[in-house]
């Protein structure tokens, strides 16, 4: 049995234009259908058609047909659907009841609407929580977990009920790098046991050697469908989807002349390795080592010859209930882009919110612009330091963006107009910049929380994974955003999972693990030790994945790889 939809155009209530237009495919059974493009190309909406939540839930004009496993999704029901898709929402907040005491019980809920005997029910449960790497959350409270080990639990809940077609959107945009792996890794079994997998993501080093075919979605309508080496391998595409970092260097060995053109596109960092050791030679002594950077550092400075911005010695927390997310940290931060880095869980976020104030430490002291936080009030510590919040839900309250990204510079007594001006032209947010902000996407929104702490000014401006479900040109954005500002002198502290992104952006690596400081250096030193990385969780960087399968030390990016091969002749 397939998935089949034949020209469907479909417009939600009240926009101006069709969120998919004229999309026609066909998804064989048992088949592995990566789907990615742009913010806003209708990769959403295609999923909500599978489990007949649009048009069903999220009303509006249908045109076309939509048939499930033999169902005709607009003459059937949600219900009619619900035990043969199972479906994941982007946001954990969405998936999840929120009335469960523990995680075990989150998982169970499902199953217990159904009527699944009360052993069978606590095995399955159990194997779905060790299946996506969290079986030792069993007895946490959710409301106590961080984002990317609640994105899991919402994995599990549905991996739970065993659906026939299981779909996926950007199920990864919270986790850590472990987590995504282990999703991954989950939903591939899960493939090969005979499911039908549809899975969004914009993570195509992951999605592309996994996938049977890869769908690109633009502007509702569907620009390409096939093999993923295929559709990767097609440079008209470069502005719709980012190529994955193998793929570039794969294209740039065959653009040099060191590897033939007609040999197909390395997907795996083990394909690149060994299509690098048949056709050149590497000298290691031109890749940069693990002692320095290859990647000139930013032009901030500190911000006196005082106090520094942000210091923390000996800095403990302890959650109620014993949960210790901080141990005996001490950092200094003063200039440029310093990024933290760790698995889920590790403190990174715990550590951001003693920086204003949100948190106090356990024990130790926080000092921002030399004074203790504890003896300042939030609202004074605002004036120094901007938080955006991983999940922009919990930040955004204000009915357009215009009016949200004004909050904090008309508190602060500043140019709102201005600030507004520029911090929305910084996030590319000009032309949305009057419509309301909870009917924008989560990218989008996410952008909107930045721009509404860039335009506080502060010295000092932490961002909590910004990148996150951000679609190429989004990340390019952050990217932009993040070294401009460093070159204006400010600190930036992005909280990040995205090693490329913190390879490309940052001076300075922090790697937490289990609420210590395991590493503080340049890029190239951090990412380079591969013990750091496994205390944190954290894989390397794709190229020095790379470098490390041909046996060579040091940190390289891409274009350092690219640079150091010659052809074997």
């Amino acid at each position: 049995m397939t998935i089949e939809l034949d020209g469907v155009t479909f417009t939600y209530e009240h926009a101006a234009e069709p969120a998919l237009s004229d999309v026609s495919c066909r998804i064989e059974d048992g088949s592995f259908v990566g789907v990615t493009g742009p913010t806003d190309a209708g990769k959403t909406t295609l999923c909500r058609l599978l489990p007949g939540f649009v048009p069903h839930f999220f009303g509006g004009d249908l045109d076309g047909s939509i048939d499930v496993r033999g169902v005709d999704v607009p003459e059937s029901s949600i219900g009619a659907l619900g035990d043969a898709v199972g479906f994941v929402f982007e946001s954990p907040a969405d998936q999840l009841t929120g009335a469960a005491t523990t995680v075990l019980e989150e998982v169970a809920f499902g199953l217990e609407q159904r009527g699944v005997p009360r052993d069978e029910i606590e095995r399955r449960a159990r194997e779905r929580l060790t299946e996506v790497g969290v079986a030792d959350l069993a007895d946490r409270d959710p409301q106590s977990l961080s984002g990317g080990q609640l994105q899991r639990v919402a994995v599990a809940s549905v991996l739970a009920l065993d659906p026939e077609v299981l779909v996926l959107d950007e199920p990864t945009s919270q986790l850590d790098p472990d987590g995504t792996r282990e999703l991954f890794d989950a939903v591939s079994r899960m493939h090969e046991a005979g499911y039908t997998v549809v899975l969004v993501s914009h993570d195509l080093q992951r999605l592309a050697p996994r996938a049977d075919r890869l769908l690109v979605l633009e502007e509702g309508r569907l620009r390409a469908d096939g093999a993923p080496r295929e559709v990767l391998a097609d440079t008209a595409l470069d502005g719709t989807v980012a190529a994955p970092p193998t793929v570039r260097l794969g294209r740039g060995l065959r653009a040099d002349g060191v590897v033939p053109a007609d040999e197909p596109l390395p997907l795996t960092v083990q394909a690149a390795a060994e299509e690098l050791r048949a056709h050149a030679t590497i000298d290691g002594a031109d890749l940069p080592d693990g002692g320095s950077d290859s990647t000139p550092a930013a032009a901030g400075s500190p911000s006196t010859a005082g106090d520094p911005r942000v210091r923390l010695d000996g800095v403990e927390h302890v959650y109620e209930g014993g949960v210790e997310a901080l141990t005996d940290v001490d950092l200094t931060l003063d200039a440029g882009c310093v990024a933290l880095l760790g698995h889920n869980g590790s403190g990174k976020t715990t550590l951001a919110k003693h920086l204003n104030g949100l948190l106090e430490p356990t024990a130790g002291r926080v000092s921002v612009a030399g004074a203790d936080t504890r003896e300042r009030s939030v609202a004074d510590l605002a004036t120094h330091v901007g938080l955006a919040f991983q999940n922009p839900d919990e930040q955004l309250f204000r009915p357009t963006v215009r009016a949200e990204v004004a909050f904090g510079p008309e508190n602060l007594g500043r140019d709102a107009d201005r600030a507004v001006e520029a911090a929305v032209e910084a996030l590319d947010l000009g032309e949305v910049i009057d419509e309301s902000t909870y009917e924008l996407g989560r990218a989008a929104r996410k952008r909107v929380a930045v721009a509404s702490v860039v335009a506080m000014g502060t010295d000092v401006v932490v961002l909590d994974e910004p990148t996150g479900g951000q679609d190429p040109a989004g990340r390019a954005v952050i990217g932009r955003l993040v070294d401009d500002l460093v070159a204006e002198g400010q600190l930036v502290v992005p909280i990040t999972h995205d090693v490329e992104f913190a390879r490309e952006h940052a001076d300075r690596i922090v790697a937490l693990a289990d609420g210590r400081v395991v590493a503080d250096g340049p890029p190239a030193s951090v990412f380079g030790d591969a013990e750091v990385l496994d205390r944190a969780g954290l894989d390397p960087p794709v190229a020095v994945a790379v470098a490390a399968e041909l046996g060579l030390s040091g940190a390289p990016t891409v274009a350092d790889l690219r640079a150091a091969a010659r052809p074997d002749n």
